[in-house]
């Protein structure tokens, strides 16, 4: 049963909803680039231990004068949602942060890195200048997975060693949701699946190997869910719940990863 505060499920539950209308946004749709692109530029000293002598081509045609493993990494920063400790690009992460921060900013991108969670991501720099360019696009949560989101942040913080969610237990949560007098169980339950599927789209859950019923929460979800951001979601749920959705706006909500 919902408590007073739930919103209702015509506002969680209905169609995707703009950002306008208080969804989460997020900015990891990626425009691909060519490695001559994002690899060329100035010198670049690194580590003897990523670049034990000769400097190795990755393919023919190759003049970056960066060890593989940081042109990789680079590439990984630029074109998945985040990395995670269990990514073997981590340590160079750590290791060349100010480098790896240095060429991401020359494509108008920051560079974020949490050791407490232990991941790092790129967001698009806010350059006034008319010649800048967007790299990271924009791409917005509904109203439901931004719900789903909130839940699956309580859970993170509370257990961030262990931070396992069962498909059923975020079912059954949303399930709170559902109004009495709703009898389409199943068109319900289509509209949950497709929030845990626009998480894991955006990679802030992923299942578990061998198991979709099983997911890990990424670290990154406390990025996308600031403190701040957590109580502005559940003043938007209040509201609603008094009839008052508009006293909340875009504005309050936040970006997400922004990404």
């Amino acid at each position: 049963m919902s408590d007073a505060t739930d919103p209702m499920f015509a506002e969680v539950f209905g169609d995707e909803v703009s950002a306008e209308d208080g969804s989460m946004v997020l900015h990891r749709d990626t425009v691909r680039l060519t490695p001559e692109t994002v690899f060329t530029g100035d010198d670049d000293t690194v580590g003897a231990h990523l670049d034990d002598g000769d400097q190795t081509a990755r393919f023919d045609g190759d003049t970056s004068e960066l060890p593989p493993e940081l042109c990789w990494t680079l590439q990984e920063l630029v074109s998945a949602p985040h990395i995670t400790e269990k990514s073997r690009s981590w340590p160079v992460v750590l290791q060349y942060e100010q480098r790896l921060r240095s060429r991401l900013s020359e494509l108008g991108l920051l560079l974020e890195v949490n050791r407490e969670f232990r991941y790092a991501f790129t967001r698009q720099a806010d350059d006034p200048s008319p010649r800048s360019r967007t790299i990271l696009r924009a791409k917005t949560l509904s109203l439901a997975a931004s719900a789903l989101a909130l839940y699956l942040y309580r859970l993170y913080v509370v257990s961030p060693d262990a931070p396992i969610v069962d498909r059923a237990d975020m079912i059954d949560h949303m399930m709170a949701y559902r109004p009495a007098d709703d009898t389409d169980e199943v068109r319900f339950r289509d509209r949950i699946n497709a929030a845990i599927k626009s998480l894991d789209d955006t990679a802030i859950i992923k299942p578990i190997k061998g198991n979709n019923d099983r997911f890990t929460i990424y670290g990154v979800i406390t990025a996308i869910l600031t403190a701040d951001q957590v109580t502005a979601l559940e003043a938007r749920y209040r509201a609603i719940a008094l009839g008052e959705s508009a006293a909340v706006d875009r504005t309050d909500m936040g970006e997400g990863m922004a990404e």
